[in-house]
């Protein structure tokens, strides 16, 4: 089988050591196993519904309504015979599915440590093992594995003095080699429950999909600006662009033009000569009313260009929009008349550092792509559980400690591992903006007429912050109490019992005591004075506020020991809501301040609004978690303008969710995880990357498809997550006009590179924008009542197709090609193809890329000559030819028929 890695990665190292048989013996254990162990994950059987025995195990094991799937690690010794007198190791492994038993072995102890960081302890009856022999562990994991991403790289081992070494041959951001086929013990692994009717990636689903009908045959697709103009109308052929493109661009503010003039250099546009394409900006502020910012009107002729901003983000905009009129490969512009303005004021892109760190280099990267495809909303989420990636002045230990994971128990140095970083600080586990950093981020964003909201997640989602004050009280306590207490985050008398979405207990900071809010106090005042010396004020403050629960106190869990097959067995005492035991929050619940624990996260939204207003940033926002009880958000919050991001997957009520929103006050970014949640897999393949807890499959063309005022009328065009129908009622009209935007999401458990990231992201975030700016003639108006499902059909079919081809054409044909040339690296999609009468079919969900075969030894371009049965694999290759994508296997093709 044919199995290219997703991503670029490194080489696995040798898995042979180069160490003589004298070497050998002096080495311990744990060191004979990092050097010469090779390791291999591999799901053994998912929950299909059907095991009553393996059921009723996951039940007394205490998992998620009693699902659980199985799973193996092969150890698989290459070198000398370990004895079994050396067992003073220990091995650790992440696992992003919390691990409840070792099933297969008793020699061994599993514990959970932290997270997703889990270990196993030989014990007495440790038997050794030999040379050559593979040690086969097999282990019961809560809810199922369906991607391969599910599995992390970096297992280490400890010895007994605690030095910690990573199996060498699980050293790599890639488990290429690593994780085993989902489907190598089960062809059915692939999916969640017996009555999954997602459609399973192959080149003949994809051809299917790709290929029910061609693309358009002109060349309309060179007039197609992405995000789709107000209205564009074509005057006269394309015009050749010699020696690129003049730009008098006099009343463009500075950095406008600069950042501008720097995508004209990579797209290779830059005038070289007499001759130029002569372009003239204009600004006329008072010829347009609008409260949304970027409105323009653009003339492209034969010699020349006007371009008249209506503001400076208009100016900018239509500067963006005449080099989407560019085909890059030709060197032409197309002529047309444009008149243009925004859809929505909010148009994000968020991006999490916290699980995995990203570099400056890749956030920079990302914000000349959202000023390019006029997004305007830069959504930083600079904290979680897993890191803190922003310098504090004066909290030192918020990076030193927080933005740190190295191997170190008690955590005083360091976070512990997590997320496949392993016990080393060499990787994206680790790392953090510094001050000038991150205002260079801001000032940059300024120049592209983009805000940079940043975001630190509490009170949920906090444990690096909780860790790293820790850190700081025990640093000061004796020299300085007063001083060690100041920002402490926790109450040290509160023994709740509780756990997290991310399998943490200690990772909620406490919302009852002052020292919460003198820390909160203080990141809003350095935050801010970062902004300043950017020259962008902080003018939007997002306080994170999801997933503030004790996930063994939900409905999928019981008091141990149970009845109900259909829940797992959890112990009382560890069913209680967060922050119960505290007495801090037990004062203020008695005092009446909160009229009960379950609302202590609205008690916090609410005295961070006050911090936020008081410094007089204007805008304050949340996920909707964090502000769900808030009855009238005018009355209960201090700050001038709120909103909220709308998360919750459509199918599961997330429409409702905005509804809801709405009529509490709040404005709406609509930021739905079944559609603009790019950490999501493209499609049902489980050799593709992301979570899917909220969709299997998020292509570019279902981003598209999304309709942001009346989302009900995707349950006419989409499924659930595993393939089957829902449905949704649209909300009255009035609700439309607390819609704020929407936005897209990159979150990064899995997502560990930069690389990945690129491509997680693009060429969704084109879909993304073209929804943000553009209101699609398919999308329905609200009319409250309306139910919409499989069965209905109002939604124009035809014209969300015909949208699709003719944007789909604009990305294949001119856009990958400028991603290409800005050094982005994009998912190439994988080909859909089918043998007929001898002959192969191909099909790309977009047009424009050159393909490729395998015949067995080596890889060449694709013609019509070539015929079916010479094809083994086949692969496109980017816009540019410099990249492949993923290679798919071709099954035998059929004899040819004799038509008739």
């Amino acid at each position: 089988m044919i199995r290219a890695p997703i991503f670029p990665t490194l080489a696995l190292g040798a898995l042979l050591s180069a160490c003589s048989p004298t070497e050998h013996s002096k080495l311990d254990g744990a060191a004979l196993i990092a050097r010469n162990f090779s390791v291999t994950q591999e799901v053994l059987t998912n929950f299909q519904g059907v095991d009553a025995a393996l059921r009723a195990d996951c039940k007394r094991a205490g998992g998620s309504g009693a699902i659980c799937s199985t799973y193996r690690i092969s150890l698989i010794n290459e070198g000398p015979a370990i004895g079994a007198e050396e067992r003073d190791w220990t091995l650790y492994f992440h696992s992003v599915r919390r691990t409840l038993r070792l099933l297969n072995r008793d020699d061994f102890v599993l514990e959970h440590v932290k997270g997703d960081l889990h270990r196993l302890v030989p014990n007495d009856g440790f038997a050794g093992i030999g040379a050559g022999e593979t040690l086969e562990l097999d282990f019961l994991a809560e809810n199922w594995m369906q991607f391969e991403s599910d599995f992390m790289p970096r297992l280490f081992v400890v010895d007994g003095s605690g030095a910690a070494q990573v199996i060498e041959s699980t050293d790599s951001d890639s488990i290429a080699g690593l994780v085993l086929p989902i489907n190598h013990n089960n062809p059915d692994n692939w999916k969640r429950t017996a009555a999954d009717n997602n459609v399973l990636a192959t080149a003949a689903s994809r051809y299917a999909d790709f290929g029910s009908e061609p693309f358009p045959a002109d060349d309309r697709w060179r007039a197609r600006i992405i995000p789709q103009p107000s209205s564009a109308e074509i005057t006269g052929a394309p015009v050749a662009l010699g020696t690129g493109i003049a730009v008098d661009a006099g009343p463009l503010d500075s950095p406008s033009l600069h950042a501008f003039r720097q995508r004209l250099e990579r797209l290779q546009l830059a005038p070289t000569g007499p001759g130029a394409y002569s372009v003239r900006v204009k600004i006329e502020e008072a010829a347009f009313d609008s409260e949304t910012a970027g409105a323009y009107r653009m003339q492209v002729g034969e010699r020349s260009a006007e371009i008249t901003g209506y503001d400076q983000a208009g100016a900018f905009y239509g500067l963006q929009s005449l080099l989407a009129l560019v085909d890059a490969k030709s060197r032409t512009l197309a002529q047309v008349t444009v008149e243009d303005a925004p859809r929505f004021q909010h148009r994000g892109l968020f991006l999490d550092v916290g699980r995995n760190f990203h570099s400056k280099q890749l956030v920079l990267k990302l914000l000349d792509q959202m000023a390019a495809y006029k997004l305007n909303r830069f959504h930083f989420h600079l904290s979680d559980d897993e890191g803190w990636r922003l310098e504090i002045p004066g909290l030192p230990e918020l990076t030193e400690v927080g933005g740190k994971r190295c191997f170190d128990l008690s955590e005083t140095r360091c976070l512990l591992p997590q997320l496949g970083s392993g016990p080393n600080s060499d990787n994206n586990g680790s790392g953090y903006f510094s001050v000038d950093d991150y205002i260079e981020i801001v000032r940059y964003a300024a120049a592209r007429h983009i805000e940079v909201i940043p975001e630190f997640d509490m009170p949920a989602h906090a444990r690096a912050a909780v860790v790293a004050m820790e850190a700081r009280y025990r640093h000061l306590k004796d020299a300085a109490p007063e001083r060690a207490s100041e920002y402490r985050l926790i109450d040290p008398q509160d023994d709740t019992r509780f756990l997290s979405v991310q399998f943490y207990d200690d990772s909620y900071i406490n919302p009852c005591i002052d020292s919460t809010y003198h820390f909160v106090g203080k990141l809003i005042r350095e935050v801010q004075a970062m902004h300043a010396a950017a020259g962008a004020p902080l003018t939007s403050w997002h306080f994170g506020g999801d997933e503030a629960v004790n996930i063994l106190a939900g409905g999928s869990f019981e008091d141990a020991p149970g009845t109900d097959a259909e829940k797992g067995d959890v112990a009382a005492e560890s069913r209680r809501k967060p922050w119960s035991n505290s007495p801090q929050c037990r004062q203020l619940v008695e005092s009446g301040a909160v009229a009960s624990i379950d609302e202590l996260g609205e008690f916090y939204a609410r005295r961070v609004s006050v911090l936020v207003a008081e410094a007089g940033i204007p805008t304050f926002a949340a996920w909707n978690d964090g502000v769900k009880r808030i009855a009238d958000a005018g009355e209960e919050l201090a700050t001038e303008k709120n909103y909220a991001n709308s998360w919750a997957p459509l199918f599961w009520g997330g429409g409702d969710e905005s509804v809801h929103l709405a009529q509490s006050g709040l404005d709406v970014v609509q930021s739905h995880s079944d559609f603009l949640y790019f950490d999501m897999p493209y499609e049902v393949d489980p050799e593709e990357s992301g979570y899917y807890w909220a969709s299997r499959h998020t292509a570019t063309k279902k981003t598209f498809s999304y309709a942001p005022l009346n989302t009900a009328q995707l349950a006419e065009v989409s499924t659930d997550r595993d393939g089957n129908a829902w449905s949704a009622t649209a909300p009255a009209p009035e609700f439309a006009e607390r819609v704020r935007g929407i936005q897209g999401q990159l979150w990064s458990e899995v997502v560990r590179t930069d690389a990945q990231v690129e491509y997680m992201i693009f060429p969704r975030l084109l879909a993304l924008a073209e929804r943000a700016w553009h209101r699609a003639a398919w999308e329905l108006p609200l009319v409250e009542g309306q139910t919409f499902s499989a069965e209905t059909d109002a939604v124009d079919k035809r014209a969300l197709e015909d949208d699709w081809r003719g944007f789909a054409a604009a990305l294949g044909n001119k856009e990958l090609l400028k991603l290409d040339l800005g050094g982005v690296g994009y998912r190439v999609p994988v080909p859909g193809a089918l043998a007929e009468n001898g002959q192969l079919l191909t099909a790309l969900p977009y047009p424009g890329l050159a393909l490729e075969y395998f015949d067995g030894e080596r890889w060449q371009s694709l013609t019509d000559a070539v015929p079916a049965a010479a094809v083994k694999a086949l692969r496109a290759r980017s816009a540019d030819g410099r990249r492949a994508g993923r290679a798919v296997e071709l099954v035998a093709p059929q004899p040819a028929t004799t038509q008739r």
